[in-house]
């Protein structure tokens, strides 16, 4: 598990998608940060919801996007973006009812999963929408 750094490497050159994947970076490294702390369940679970509600409302702006463009690869998209959701939601509910806690294994998928799908699937989304 390490911090996200924005670079040039995350960059897609669409300025929104850009500017709230910033967003959703910083919310992971808070996230990062309290944990390691030791902060808490109900910092942890404050700033996971907060990843949680955010990375929801950036999903539905890029499928707004793919929508209005007829993007290809719209429909994959959004079923990779539904698992993360689904997952997500599943970690919050377990987190307050106490049946899972935040360990490094989850860290480790998140900060994946977001890096993977920056570099991969929206970087291809930004290209097709500056065609």
């Amino acid at each position: 598990m390490a911090l996200i750094t924005w670079d040039a490497r995350l960059e897609t050159g669409h300025p929104t998608i850009d500017e709230q994947h910033k967003a959703l970076i910083d919310a992971y490294n808070a996230l990062h940060y309290a944990m390691k702390q030791g902060k808490g369940k109900d910092e942890l679970h404050k700033v996971l919801s907060f990843l949680a509600d955010y990375t929801v409302s950036h999903f539905r702006m890029e499928e707004d996007l793919m929508a209005a463009h007829a993007y290809a690869g719209a429909q994959r998209h959004k079923e990779l973006h539904a698992d993360l959701v689904a997952k997500v939601t599943d970690l919050v509910h377990k987190l307050n009812s106490g049946q899972a806690m935040l360990t490094l294994q989850v860290m480790d998928f998140l900060e994946g999963w977001l890096v993977e799908h920056i570099q991969g699937e929206d970087y291809r989304l930004a290209q097709a929408l500056r065609a």
